[in-house]
């Protein structure tokens, strides 16, 4: 198993891992190389020290048993320099490798992010939020394998080896030729748990994106989570990945534990078998105490060198391994290179076209086929029809979400493809359905419309959604926290502070995908007569309910991704089609809808 596993070793890693990660990561060593090169000066300086602390502990020894006091005395000085300079390249090492390594994780981790922001909604809305986490969390943190100490280890346990090797020698060849001996077997032990190690941590990371997957799910799904009482069985379900994680980790622990155990091994039979054969030529006079003191300490750089560049060859296959899920995103094509700022649509002014535009996810049924239409600046369009008609998808498509397979869509009859993705989605305010708060306060999230409004017009703003005396009954009125995910507002109050949002952002094209839904009855109204008295906006409203659209300047009724009737009510609800279809199911269901004191009983 383990030759298999060996030979498999040459296919999967080595070139290929080095390539890729330096790849990613060989800009920053660049854009580092005067750290770099202070960290490699500092490195040679750590190599003569090694050496220059072998010499003084045999030299010292030999000094004090030839009772030589006049050696002693210069002897000491030396000693002490040494331990000045140890100290002093220790210190200054530790902390300019760690100011470089926590720099190049600061701007991977910008990097990540902005590319994150920059990708088609296409593909982040097939990506798991607990992988995305992991990446910053996790594969972020471990790329130190690759850029810190062990690339420098990599470099310079050899140049020791080397250097411990030819002052060994010097002393005496048969007591350097032990050592030697072992060099094969440290390098197959290294090689073999090598490719364990990445084994094991590829399991390890993908676990951990598993774990906060379900994390993710259980936070934002608390509510569903308690009232289904689902409690147990995801705490089972987090348990059991907990539990699998701490077992992958366990096998990582083993594997390194028979490492360094093996390494160890090696080192203590090489260092007794060199100390007992030293002694041996100190009886026979070949060799000095001094000399056997100074050799016994080369002895463990020698072996360390071997062991250790096995060690760090591990830990560099770990961090192979989250530099491969970072560039598995990292190379993932971007819809623009930088981030886009506010700007006003002011070029914009608000009518849409669509022309033949088809589209589909993933190769699967048309979603939207055959789409044309053509919206005069300032209309008020309805779209209609059943669940899984395209409704959704269409406002993604208008608002450049997703690119259609065929077909055109334009603004002011300038293909959207020529326009900027930025200047695209500033021609629109989009009021979802699920309405989005971020953390923080009712005043922030209705500046991120437009960081530049004043108080009044956003008083006037929170007035036309009805919900600015809701704000003012607060105790903290307009810099009132709504907490994560806007926990501390209702549903229709949320929904109002999102539609207040889209007011001011001011755009030419006004988006409502169901925004009323989550309203009573006389908020509804409120809303409706704001958002009629918005002058100069095209708008598009989803609607389920009928009774919310019947003043539209056009309705167009879509069912399986096709317009099937367009029109106004007035015109739809006299001819027999798909509209007066919805139109009576409504009617009769609202009629039929028992009351509360009806289920009661």
């Amino acid at each position: 198993m383990i030759i298999k596993k060996l030979i498999t070793f040459k296919n999967m890693f080595l070139i290929e891992d080095i390539h890729r990660t330096y790849t990613l990561l060989g800009p920053y060593l660049l854009k580092y190389k005067k750290s770099y090169a202070c960290l490699f000066l500092i490195m040679f300086a750590q190599i003569f020290l090694t050496i220059g602390f072998a010499w003084f502990f045999g030299t010292i020894t030999d000094a004090a048993v030839q009772n030589e006091a006049e050696k002693l005395k210069w002897l000491v000085p030396i000693g002490i320099s040494l331990i000045g300079v140890s100290l002093a390249a220790s210190y200054f090492y530790t902390y300019l490798e760690s100011k470089t390594i926590n720099t190049v994780k600061l701007e991977l981790k910008e990097l990540l992010l902005k590319h994150i922001l920059l990708l088609p909604v296409k593909k982040t809305s097939s990506m798991r939020t607990g992988d995305l986490m992991t990446h910053f969390t996790n594969d972020v943190n471990c790329i130190e394998g690759v850029i810190g100490s062990n690339l420098l280890y990599l470099i310079q346990l050899p140049l020791t080896f080397t250097a411990v090797s030819i002052y060994m020698f010097m002393i005496n060849w048969q007591l350097a030729f032990i050592g030697f001996t072992v060099i094969p077997l440290a390098i197959v032990i290294g090689a073999v748990f090598g490719i364990l190690l990445r084994n094991s941590s590829r399991k390890m990371f993908t676990q951990i994106s598993d774990i906060n997957s379900t994390l993710n799910e259980i936070f934002q799904g608390l509510s569903v989570i308690r009232s289904f009482l689902l409690e147990k069985k995801m705490s089972l379900k987090q348990n059991t990945q907990n539990q699998e994680l701490f077992e992958l980790e366990m096998k990582n622990t083993k594997l390194r534990g028979f490492f360094y155990i093996g390494g160890e091994a090696i080192t203590s039979i090489t260092y007794i078998t060199g100390l007992c054969l030293g002694a041996y030529f100190v009886s026979k006079s070949m060799i000095t105490v001094g000399s056997l003191l100074t050799f016994v300490t080369l002895m463990h750089h020698l072996i360390s060198p071997l062991t250790g560049l096995a060690g760090i060859w591990g830990s560099f296959q770990s961090s192979a391994t989250a530099v491969e899920r970072l560039s598995s995103i990292l190379n993932e094509t971007t819809e623009v290179e930088n981030l886009p700022e506010y700007v006003s649509a002011k070029s914009i002014k608000g009518s849409l076209q669509l022309k033949n535009v088809h589209f589909s996810y993933e190769q699967q049924k048309k979603a939207i086929e055959n789409f044309t239409i053509d919206i005069p600046e300032g209309k008020t369009v309805a779209i209609v029809g059943p669940s899984g008609a395209g409704k959704s998808t269409l406002f993604h498509l208008i608002q450049g979400f997703y690119k259609p397979e065929s077909g055109m869509i334009m603004l002011d009859h300038t293909p959207a493809e020529h326009l900027p993705p930025f200047v695209v989605r500033s021609s629109f305010a989009f009021v979802a359905q699920e309405t989005f708060l971020f953390s923080g306060t009712i005043k922030d999230n209705l500046l991120l419309a437009k960081p530049s409004i004043s108080n009044s017009e956003l008083v006037t703003a929170a007035k036309q959604a009805n919900i600015h005396d809701f704000i003012m009954t607060l105790p903290n009125q307009y810099d009132t926290q709504v907490g994560e995910r806007g926990v501390r507002l209702s549903g229709g109050q949320k929904q109002r502070l999102s539609i207040a949002r889209a007011i001011l952002k001011n755009a030419p094209i006004l988006l409502l995908d169901e925004a009323t839904s989550a309203l009573d009855s006389e908020s509804e109204q409120f809303v409706k007569v704001a958002l009629a008295a918005i002058k100069n906006k095209t708008t598009l409203i989803i609607a389920h309910r009928l009774s919310t659209i019947q003043d539209a300047d056009l309705i167009v009724v879509m069912d399986e991704g096709k317009i099937v009737q367009m029109g106004r009510h007035e015109e739809l609800i006299t001819q027999d089609g798909l509209y007066r279809k919805l139109s009576h199911l409504q009617f009769k269901a609202k009629e039929k809808l028992p009351s509360l004191q009806a289920i009661s009983q």
